[in-house]
């Protein structure tokens, strides 16, 4: 190829290249960037919007349909209108001490289960979506810009999942500490899971149970490996310097110490605690302290033969008094009555 002919091909792929996209076009490629949404009924979220495939906005998005996968059929639950709660103003931790002040800042409106940003396209779920049957959906849009409009039939596929009541967050685990000090003391494989699905790590077993609908209310009770039960005022919080650490105190509004437990009253709306403390220090773990003089001995696992979760043995470690530094995290995603019974691997005095 001479030079010329090379210098005419180079501009030519240059101006190619160049080319902008019309001022008006619509791809027949709009999509969500989640080809499947999974979602829990009875979950808020807000989805991201359309991607553009280089489609000129401004867009209006309107939703046409969500048809059952199955059948085809349009699924009217999707479109009848249900009470959802909303806040009138920002929920302050600080300042809504009370469920009477909690509840002044609440109400409730009509709404559809899903709506859609009309600029955006954006999915906006609320917690409706509990009247809604699970399964699999197709959701049916029409957008317009400056070019025309088009309809996108099946453009992004629902799954919605019937709800888990709780999850656990992170392991539940504690951390023996020199009475005295803030030193603590860490063995082999301390804060490491056994078996996620139950809650159990190698130093706690976090057992929940979802008893009643009503009240909103965690029992928390703590025991010994032995099952022997500690009074509630034993599981005390965790100082941090001139203040304390979270814990479930922190996130209710009412907080009852018995002689077998402590009862926490939660404010009546889920998820629990609040997403408001999911960028916060420390979010949703919880801190707490039990000190020496309830414990006898703590409990470590057994390095020579610990294959968990079909081997997991322990030697019994006294050497020294010791606090009992304890943490958890957990999310409760529907309302009612929990039982949080947490064994530790200790035994108590």
């Amino acid at each position: 190829m001479n030079l010329a002919l090379l210098l005419i091909v180079l501009a030519t792929l240059t101006f190619m290249g160049c080319k902008k996209t019309p001022v008006g076009y619509l791809s027949e490629n709009l999509r969500y960037m989640a080809d499947t949404l999974v979602i829990s009924q009875g979950q808020t979220i807000t989805t991201n919007g359309i991607v553009l495939d280089n489609s000129t906005p401004p867009l209006k998005v309107t939703l046409l349909n969500i048809r059952n996968k199955a059948t085809g059929q349009r699924e009217e639950a999707f479109f009848k209108e249900y009470k959802v709660g909303i806040w009138k103003s920002a929920f302050d931790p600080k300042t809504d001490t009370t469920l009477a002040l909690l509840m002044a800042k609440r109400d409730s409106v009509l709404k559809t289960p899903i709506s859609i940003l009309s600029s955006s396209g954006q999915m906006v779920i609320n917690g409706s979506t509990t009247n809604v049957p699970a399964g699999y959906y197709l959701v049916d849009v029409q957008v317009e810009n400056p070019n025309g409009v088009k309809t996108y039939m099946g453009i992004c596929t629902i799954k919605l999942n019937e709800p888990i009541a709780f999850e656990y967050t992170t392991v539940p685990y504690f951390t023996p500490v020199k009475t005295g000090t803030e030193t603590a003391l860490r063995f082999p494989y301390d804060d490491q899971w056994v078996d996620s699905e139950i809650g159990k790590g190698t130093s706690v077993e976090l057992n929940i149970k979802r008893v009643a609908d009503f009240p909103n209310q965690i029992v928390l009770k703590v025991l010994d490996k032995n099952g022997a039960v500690f009074p509630g005022k034993a599981m005390e919080s965790r100082p941090s310097g001139s203040t304390f650490l979270n814990n479930l105190k922190t996130f209710t509004y009412k907080t009852t110490v018995t002689d077998t437990a402590i009862i926490y009253d939660y404010f009546p709306t889920t998820r629990f605690p609040d997403p408001y403390w999911d960028d916060k220090t420390n979010n949703i773990l919880c801190y707490y302290r039990m000190y020496n003089q309830y414990i006898a001995s703590t409990e470590i696992a057994d390095p020579t033969s610990w294959f968990p979760p079909t081997l997991t043995t322990y030697k019994t470690w006294n050497e020294s008094p010791v606090n009992a530094n304890i943490r958890f995290s957990t999310k409760l995603n529907k309302p009612g009555k929990y039982i949080y019974e947490l064994r530790l691997k200790l035994t108590k005095k």
